[in-house]
C-alpha cells in the first residue's frame, strides 16, 4: 500500500492553498499544489467573502492535491480546513446556508461594538470570556445581525465559522471546533464552552451554538458527492484540526529548548504571545487587553492582535489605484533605503483597520501627532515595518509583566518571516533572541495535527515520540522539519528613544471599565 500523505486546506483573508504533507523518517515534508487569490466583496448589506468560490477553490485543490499523490506514489489519508477567525453564518435545520459570511472589517462592526456596550460594559465582557475587546469580534456581528435580522435564528439552525462551514460542506457533519469558536468571545475560556448564561443575559440568541469538537478529531468521510467531483476516496477522513490559523500555526513553533519562548505570528494580523497550560484573566490582563485563545492539546494561546502586514498590503493596494506598482519586496527594499525612525504610527489605531486610503490616513495620523509626513512609497512602508518592531516590543513587555517572567526567544512564525527587514527590526526593537521560520507554519500546523489524529486512529506513534504530550510532539517535529534563522542585536539608544516616542503615540492598550 502507498505511503499516508495528508491535504491542508490553508486558507487567509488574501489568498489560500492546498498542500500535501506527509512524514519523511519524523520529519514533516509539504507540497503546495494548488493558491489562489480572493477578496471580500461589497453588497448593499455589508462586505461578505464570496463563499461559493472558496468553495470552488477548495474542491480544485482537493483535485490538484489527489493527482499530485497519485502521481508520487502517495494514498491521502486525511484532510482539514484552517482559516482566518471570527467570520461565521448560519446554517439551517434543513442544510440551507442562510447568507454569505460578513467580512469581519465591514465599517459596521465598530458601532455594533459600541452598542453592545451599552447593555454591559468591557469588564464584565473580558471577564466573562477572557478575549480580548476587538469590534470584528463574532459576538458584536451576531448581536448586529440577531437585531437587525432575527428570522433566521429561530429555524432550528446552527452557527458555523468558516472553517467549519467548509469541513460540513465536505462531510455533512455539522461541528464547531474549538480553536475557532475562542475567536469569537461566545465562549469561558476557562471552561472551554459556549458562555451561554452570559450571552442570555446580553439578549443574544444561544440556541444556534452547537456541540464543540476539540481539535483532532475526525469528522468523518468525504460525502459521496465530494469524493466523485475531486476523485478522493471513501478512505480519505476529514479531520478538524485546529482550525483557527493562528492556532495551527503556533502548533508548528519549533520550540525546543526550556528558556522561555513567545511566538509572533506575522502576516495581515500580527499575533503575539505565550502557549500556557490554562488561561489569565484578571484585571491587569483587562487591562493590557490580551486574550485567552484556545489551542491544540489543551493549551491556550495567551495573545495580543496587533495590526500587521495588512498595512503594507493596503499601501501597495493605494499605490497601484495611484497608478505605481511595486511587489512586496520592491516596497520593502525602498523602505530599507529610506531614513530611518523618521515618522511612527499607532498600527491599532482603528481607521488603519479598515480598507482603503491608507496613505491618506497614514498622513493625517502624522500630522495629528506632530511628526514629518511621509512622502515616498519607501517612507510609508518603514514607517509601517518600524511601528510594527516597535508594537512587539512594547507588547513582548507587556507579556513579560502579566507572566511575571522574561522572554528569552522570540519566535517569529509565518509568511511575515520573509519580510527579513522587519525580522531585523523586530530584533533591534526587543532585544531577545528572534528566531525565524517556519514560513509556512499555519499548513504545517494543520498537517501535523493530521497526522497525529490519524497515527492516533491507526493505534501507533505519529512522530517517534509516542510517550510525549502531542504539542510537544508537534513542535519536536517542527524543530526538525523546518531550518530556522536567527538574529541577535545590541541595544540601541535610537530604538530606546523611538520606544519613548512610539508609546506616546499610542492609544492605551484597554479602554475603560465602563
Amino acid at each position: 500500500m502507498n505511503p499516508p500523505c495528508h491535504i491542508a486546506i490553508d486558507l487567509g483573508g488574501e489568498s489560500g492553498r492546498a498542500i500535501v504533507g506527509w512524514l519523511d523518517d519524523g520529519r514533516l515534508r509539504m507540497h503546495e499544489v494548488y493558491r489562489f487569490g480572493h477578496t471580500p466583496l461589497p453588497t448593499p448589506a455589508r462586505l461578505v467573502w464570496d463563499f461559493t468560490a472558496l468553495w470552488s477553490h477548495v474542491l480544485e485543490g482537493l483535485k490538484q492535491a489527489r493527482l499530485w499523490a497519485e502521481e508520487h506514489g502517495k494514498t491521502p489519508a486525511t484532510v482539514g480546513v484552517d482559516t482566518w477567525g471570527v467570520d461565521w453564518t448560519l446554517l439551517s435545520r434543513c442544510g440551507e446556508v442562510l447568507g454569505l459570511p460578513a467580512c469581519y472589517r465591514d465599517p459596521s462592526h465598530p458601532e455594533a461594538f459600541d452598542k453592545l456596550l451599552r447593555r454591559t460594559t468591557r469588564q464584565d465582557i473580558y471577564h466573562a470570556t477572557g478575549v480580548q475587546l476587538m469590534p470584528i469580534n463574532t459576538l458584536y456581528q451576531l448581536a448586529q445581525r440577531y437585531e437587525s435580522t432575527p428570522g433566521p435564528f429561530f429555524n432550528g439552525g446552527r452557527l458555523l465559522f468558516i472553517p467549519d462551514l467548509l469541513h460540513w460542506l465536505l462531510t455533512g457533519v455539522v461541528s464547531v471546533e474549538r480553536t475557532i469558536a475562542s475567536t469569537s468571545q461566545l465562549l469561558d475560556a476557562r471552561t472551554g464552552d459556549w458562555n451561554t448564561e452570559y450571552l442570555r443575559s446580553l439578549g443574544m440568541p444561544t440556541g444556534v451554538l452547537g456541540e464543540i469538537t476539540a481539535p483532532g478529531a475526525a469528522l468523518g468521510p468525504l460525502t459521496p458527492e465530494v469524493a466523485k467531483h475531486t476523485g478522493l476516496g471513501g478512505s480519505l477522513r476529514v479531520v478538524a484540526v485546529a482550525s483557527h490559523d493562528t492556532a495551527s500555526a503556533v502548533v508548528a513553533t519549533p520550540a525546543q529548548d526550556d528558556r522561555p519562548w513567545a511566538f509572533l505570528s506575522s502576516g495581515t494580523w500580527s499575533l503575539l504571545g505565550a502557549e500556557l497550560d490554562a488561561p489569565v484573566i484578571n484585571d491587569a490582563t483587562y487591562q493590557a487587553n490580551f486574550t485567552n485563545e484556545l489551542g491544540y492539546d489543551g493549551t491556550v494561546r495567551f495573545l495580543k492582535n496587533i495590526g500587521g502586514l495588512w498595512l503594507i498590503q493596503q499601501i501597495r493596494s493605494d499605490l497601484e489605484s495611484a497608478g505605481q506598482t511595486f511587489t512586496y519586496a520592491e516596497l520593502t527594499e525602498q523602505a530599507r533605503g529610506s531614513e530611518p525612525l523618521r515618522t511612527l504610527i499607532d498600527p491599532d489605531h482603528p481607521p488603519f483597520l479598515l480598507p482603503g486610503e491608507m496613505r491618506g490616513k497614514i498622513e493625517r495620523f502624522a500630522k495629528d501627532t506632530g511628526q514629518p509626513t511621509p512622502e515616498t512609497p519607501g517612507q510609508f512602508a518603514r514607517a509601517c515595518l518600524e511601528s510594527l518592531a516597535l508594537a512587539y516590543a512594547r507588547t513582548l513587555e507587556t507579556l513579560d509583566r502579566l507572566l511575571d517572567r522574561r522572554t528569552e526567544v522570540l519566535h517569529i512564525i509565518g509568511g511575515g518571516g520573509k519580510n527579513e527587514l522587519l525580522n531585523e527590526m523586530t530584533a533591534q526593537a526587543t532585544g531577545v533572541e528572534v528566531r525565524v521560520g517556519p514560513y509556512e507554519a499555519t499548513a504545517a500546523g494543520n498537517l501535523l495535527v493530521q497526522t497525529l489524529s490519524h497515527a492516533h486512529s491507526a493505534a501507533e506513534p505519529a512522530l517517534s515520540e509516542p510517550a510525549v504530550s502531542p504539542i510537544a510532539q508537534a513542535h519536536a517535529a517542527a524543530a526538525r522539519s523546518f531550518e530556522v534563522q536567527t538574529i541577535r542585536a545590541a541595544p540601541s539608544a535610537d530604538w530606546a528613544d523611538a520606544a519613548d516616542r512610539f508609546a506616546a503615540l499610542c492609544r492605551p492598550p484597554a479602554a475603560s471599565p465602563t
